[in-house]
């Protein structure tokens, strides 16, 4: 937003005398004329043209305090009442209340009049973003300034009683996550310094001791240690507290993650926070039934109704196998589902072990195809063929060893991604989960397909299906499709700090997807 240019209206007074033309100017402000006067000279739309304003803006103002009679809202007959003062003192931090830095230009001019008019516009635009989000995420552009109507500005009161930061938020959504997230800000922003170093540390296995010093002095800049303390069970224990706030393991040990959290400055947390909260402003209105995941939190929940009916701990996508965002609706389970092996998987990973030992795709349960004739691996010359000349098709059969387990929750997307179940199960108990290549591994996901079939409300009507029928089908332990009478919206997004119990949680940005939004946000 333009910031307001200060606008001297002047009235000239002649006084004429035969040999001369006197013109004394005098700034409307000092005018002996009430403060309902000097706001209408202010907010005439010549004067505003020529400072600058385009027409959406000259006509709120002009609508605004029309609807007013021209009585200010912020001051009274000479200065700033306790909440435009109030206000003055905390729009210039921004990144406090939800907004990010830049997204308006706010100076105090120490006029009154001007401040007042100032006051009104800004509040406009952040009452308007804090509602509506300022990134369109389908387009990924930054929303156009806008404000909110003349009517509904004019019915805001401030109590003095309460912070002002905490009741410019409630204009933003009021679920439980938009809350938290809200109030886990002020705490942040209140209680440690908003430090912007960035630091390089590694992994403490390839140098223990520049970790171990390295890491102090980042807990020291993030507020989390004092520069006085020397005790190592001190320090190890700001470190695990550092852990627990960027949701990784409290081990006390500088590894890949806890490096990668350390080396993050605060204010850039405090913009992923802002993120987080502009992306639920932005979202569009959940169906009553769906299945959400969410990244970087390693979570699918299923939720009707906005009560959690199931969640389950995930593995996603490793670094160069990225999981994708996306939205789609589960169609069918599949009970021992075949594996039809990715090519970038065949082509790179099985065929060296094809060209050592073609027993291997038995010994793993996998068969070899060509044009769906199955192939004895045992016929081929492995000598000859080269990554970029695997003509073939791997298949892993059904069975327990599957890699996709004995059930598949199976829905279309460009990506070719879906969730599993999985027989490695121990990757579910660790902190930063992402080790696939691209599909969402699922922590016990017989008793998801449960929940969702249980409220599959056409089949459970006509008596199609009934829980006893799906153990019947694991216990055969053959390959079927079981469709769902009535499919499921899925929503596969990625959302760096969440809510997790009534308090704040951030994760580590696994994939580094959170910096082209902020580099947006930051945009002036």
């Amino acid at each position: 937003m333009k910031t307001l240019k200060l606008i001297s209206l002047l009235l000239l007074l002649f006084s004429c005398t035969a040999e001369e033309e006197v013109i004394v100017i005098v700034p409307f402000e000092e005018q002996e004329i009430s403060v309902n006067e000097k706001i209408e000279l202010a907010i005439n739309e010549v004067y505003l043209a020529k400072n600058g304003f385009n027409d959406s803006t000259i006509n709120f103002l002009r609508n605004f305090y029309a609807s007013r009679d021209y009585s200010p809202k912020w001051i009274n007959d000479s200065m700033l009442t306790t909440t435009g003062q109030d206000l003055v003192n905390v729009l210039p931090k921004s990144y406090s209340y939800g907004i990010p830095q830049g997204r308006f230009n706010w100076v105090e001019t120490k006029n009154y009049i001007q401040d007042e008019i100032n006051l009104t516009l800004v509040l406009a635009q952040v009452i308007h973003d804090l509602n509506e989000g300022i990134i369109d995420y389908d387009s990924i552009e930054k929303k156009p300034n806008q404000f909110i109507s003349p009517d509904v500005l004019n019915a805001i009161e401030f109590s003095s009683e309460t912070d002002i930061r905490m009741q410019l938020l409630n204009f933003g959504p009021q679920d439980s996550t938009s809350v938290a997230l809200g109030q886990g800000l002020l705490n942040l922003v209140d209680n440690y310094p908003l430090d912007t170093t960035t630091y390089s540390i590694e992994s403490i296995k390839y140098d223990s001791l520049l970790a171990v010093e390295s890491t102090k002095i980042a807990l020291i800049s993030k507020g989390y240690l004092s520069d006085t303390i020397t005790d190592s069970t001190i320090i190890i224990e700001a470190l695990q507290s550092f852990q627990v706030d960027n949701g990784l393991k409290p081990d006390g040990v500088i590894g890949k993650y806890t490096s990668m959290a350390l080396n993050e400055s605060t204010y850039h947390k405090v913009e992923r926070i802002l993120l987080a909260m502009d992306k639920i402003r932005s979202r569009k209105e959940r169906p009553e039934k769906y299945i959400y995941i969410n990244i970087p939190e390693y979570k699918l929940r299923f939720y009707i109704n906005d009560s959690l009916k199931s969640e389950h701990n995930i593995v996603v996508g490793k670094l160069e196998n990225e999981t994708p965002e996306l939205t789609s609706k589960l169609r069918k389970l599949v009970i021992y589902p075949y594996w039809n092996v990715p090519y970038s998987i065949s082509s790179k990973e099985i065929l060296p072990h094809l060209k050592r030992n073609p027993e291997y795709l038995a010994k793993h349960n996998y068969v070899l195809l060509k044009k769906d004739e199955e192939v004895d691996p045992f016929s081929v010359d492995w000598s000859k063929v080269r990554e970029n000349s695997f003509y073939y098709k791997v298949r892993q059969e059904p069975g327990p060893r599957n890699s996709l387990g004995i059930i598949k929750f199976d829905f279309y997307n460009k990506h070719s991604v879906y969730f599993h179940d999985t027989p490695s199960k121990s990757l579910f108990g660790v902190d930063v989960r992402a080790y696939s290549h691209g599909c969402m591994r699922t922590q016990n996901p017989v008793d998801l397909a449960r929940a969702i079939l249980e409220r599959d409300e056409y089949r459970n009507k006509f008596n199609e299906m009934t829980l006893d029928s799906l153990d019947t089908l694991f216990a055969r332990g053959e390959n079927y499709e079981l469709k769902l009478m009535k499919s499921i919206p899925i929503f596969i997004e990625y959302q760096s700090v969440v809510r997790k119990g009534d308090k704040m949680q951030m994760y580590i940005d696994i994939y580094g997807r959170d910096e082209e939004y902020l580099e947006l946000m930051r945009e002036e």
